[in-house]
């Protein structure tokens, strides 16, 4: 290679590095250098395998702190009423669907910008008496789903960079909540006892575009991990004739993504 064609390929190489680094660093734990844009790096399906979130809610004079784990397919949540001795701990699992080796709870982002997230997640409570004979377990599973579309946001001031966090554009947002009950006794020939639903109650929603959002802050953007990072700040008020309702909700949540395995044959 002639001194030349050296020379041309340094300058080549000058101009296009910034371009590239520039388009790289965004959130804090990103990859110093990647050659992949980062709508490639985000859009996919994801699997939440780890979840921390502490929501503080006043409602009614009454103020709770809700903290909620969620580690592979480990799920806990602890409520407790502030300035009480009252606390509730919950334990279960996410749940699965058919065929799937990984626990339901995804998020997925297309090059169009559609997004879904579907979040199931179940637990037990032990509802038997002390000096019943039959043990009597209420068992609780929730579906929250959301659909709807995504989008960067551009960099505000100093403060956030462009593409440094994502809007989540909620249409559609649906829960299901079913309650069953299980029953056993040590008179059991070891037959697995069968669930008996109890309730099944369905709340959902619709949004224009706009409407409803999430906003997350993207901490890490890899091809083999993300970390979201949200701050929520939530406030309610509804009145009806003499009655009124309000509540409010503070805190954060975070996330780590890692990519969805594939479904068994």
């Amino acid at each position: 290679m002639n001194a030349k064609k050296s020379l041309s390929l340094a300058i080549a190489i000058l101009v296009v590095l910034p371009i590239v680094f520039s388009g790289c660093k965004k959130g804090p734990e990103d990859p110093f250098l990647s050659f992949r844009s980062r709508k490639a790096r985000l859009c996919g399906t994801w699997t939440v395998s780890s979840l921390q979130s502490e929501i503080n809610r006043k409602e009614n004079n009454i103020s709770t702190k809700t903290i909620t784990t969620v580690d592979g397919e480990s799920w806990k949540q602890v409520i407790t009423i502030l300035n009480s001795d009252s606390t509730r701990t919950l334990t279960g699992k996410i749940a699965k669907d058919p065929g799937q080796s990984e626990g339901t709870y995804t998020f997925f982002f297309d090059k169009n910008g559609n997004a879904k997230t579907v979040y199931k997640y179940e637990f037990d409570e032990d509802q038997s008496g002390e000096d019943d004979d039959v043990s009597v377990i209420h068992r609780t599973e929730v579906t929250e789903e959301m659909s709807g579309s995504w989008e960067f946001i551009s960099g505000i001031d100093n403060e956030y960079k462009n593409k440094e966090r994502i809007t989540f554009i909620i249409v559609e947002q649906k829960t299901t909540t079913k309650l069953s009950e299980i029953i056993s006794s040590d008179d059991d020939e070891g037959g697995v006892p069968v669930p008996h639903t109890l309730s099944t109650d369905v709340a959902s929603d619709r949004y224009a575009p706009g409407e409803m959002c999430i906003v997350y802050n993207i901490v890490e953007l890899r091809n083999k991990e993300i970390k979201l990072h949200q701050d929520v700040n939530r406030f309610h008020v509804s009145a009806h004739n003499a009655t009124s309702e309000s509540y409010q909700e503070n805190g954060e949540e975070n996330l780590v993504l890692t990519p969805r395995q594939k479904t068994k044959e």
